[in-house]
């Protein structure tokens, strides 16, 4: 995992122009499932879990408030459960394709020159997302998700976000985010969707 997003920031690096930002962001991720059966009944013993969150890509400007960016994802969603007869837990690793529009909502300016070291910004996009490995613990035996209806095929995942941004030098800047996603089940039958709260740290580099 930690060798894909290294190859993915060196590619980015050398293969997008100047004027653009290139980023890593790492985190948690703080998951809920939301289960419902092909009877329509939803599972109450179902408890929220965290895991690691890994994300590489660019920034590139639209304009003087609006940018673009584009990213790899690596995302662990996990949850527990349990009752008086079964413990059961997941853990899964899904990668990810995301683009979110993102806003200057406030710049904090100093100075005679206008500088602006902090940045608050908000932020709206999308995640396409694939199952990559995932196992289920049900008493101390351990089942393959990967294939299992529930969680196989692309995710659909809406996101919206805030980050605070910190200029660290005249190219480096430091990154604090939080984004809340749910993905859309768009079946009729066994549905599964990870309500998920995301705290990100990161580091951008720009190459103006």
């Amino acid at each position: 995992m930690k060798q894909i997003l290294s190859i993915t920031l060196i590619v980015f690096a050398f293969n997008f122009s100047l004027g653009q930002e290139v980023y890593l962001n790492v985190g948690r991720n703080f998951t809920t499932y939301d289960y419902t059966n092909t009877q329509g009944d939803e599972n109450p013993n179902i408890e929220s879990s965290s895991g690691n969150f890994y994300e590489v890509g660019y920034i590139f400007p639209i304009d003087n408030k609006f940018k673009f960016s584009t990213g790899l994802t690596l995302d662990q969603f996990n949850a527990t459960g349990g009752n008086l007869v079964n413990n059961y837990s997941w853990e899964t690793d899904y990668i990810g394709l995301q683009g979110m529009v993102r806003y200057n909502l406030l710049e904090f300016r100093q100075g005679r020159y206008n500088f602006s070291p902090f940045s608050v910004i908000i932020k709206a996009g999308m995640n396409f997302n694939h199952i990559i490995d995932g196992i289920q613990k049900i008493n101390g035996q351990t089942f393959k998700l990967s294939n299992e209806n529930e969680f196989k095929g692309v995710f659909i995942k809406p996101v919206v976000g805030l980050d605070l941004q910190f200029l660290f030098s005249n190219n480096i800047a430091i990154n604090l985010g939080y984004n809340l996603s749910k993905n859309l089940s768009f079946s009729s039958k066994e549905r599964l969707n990870f309500n998920n709260q995301q705290l990100q740290f990161g580091v951008l580099m720009s190459f103006n």
